[in-house]
């Protein structure tokens, strides 16, 4: 009898037989969209350093559901570890993270699509990198932390990668 009460109330909600498209929750904002990523390693993804690749997916997602770039404010900022993918060929090698940066053409794109990519003052001087050392483009910041309080209580969410 429990197995009959059980394979009724299964069918009653869907669970068993032809399964019913799950629901795919709206974005609800659409404008004025504040993010940032604090990376504080050099971890790769499909070739590419993680946040990177990250920052291009969302990106692309939002543009795949009508929200343009210029309505997506996402700054990455970099530390710690983090900072051997957004220098030069020789930096990395001198930090030993292999001596061609696989970032160029990623950091290029995010940046003409409106990515701030930041990168910690203090890890520059502790790992002795000089500032002609950053690829194109690439910003500096006071401090990370300074950083992501400063844009978190502008309203931006936070997300870290490691």
């Amino acid at each position: 009898m429990k197995k009959l009460i059980l394979s009724a109330s299964l069918i009653s909600v869907g669970l068993i037989g032809q399964a019913a498209d799950p629901k795919i929750v709206p974005l609800q904002v659409r404008e004025n969209l504040r993010i940032v990523y604090q990376v504080t390693d050099d971890t790769q993804h499909q070739s590419v350093n993680k946040g990177l690749f990250y920052a291009r997916k969302l990106i692309n997602t939002y543009e795949e559901h009508g929200i343009t770039a210029d309505q997506v404010h996402l700054h990455l900022v970099y530390h710690g570890a983090g900072i051997a993918a957004v220098v030069n060929d020789a930096a990395r090698k001198r930090l030993g993270a292999g001596s061609a940066n696989p970032n160029g053409e990623i950091l290029v794109e995010l940046m003409k699509r409106g990515v701030q990519v930041e990168l910690c003052e203090n890890t520059m001087q502790q790992k002795g990198v000089k500032p002609s050392e950053l690829m194109p483009g690439v910003k500096l910041v006071v401090g990370a932390f300074p950083r992501l309080i400063d844009l978190q209580l502008q309203g931006y969410a936070y997300i870290k990668f490691e």
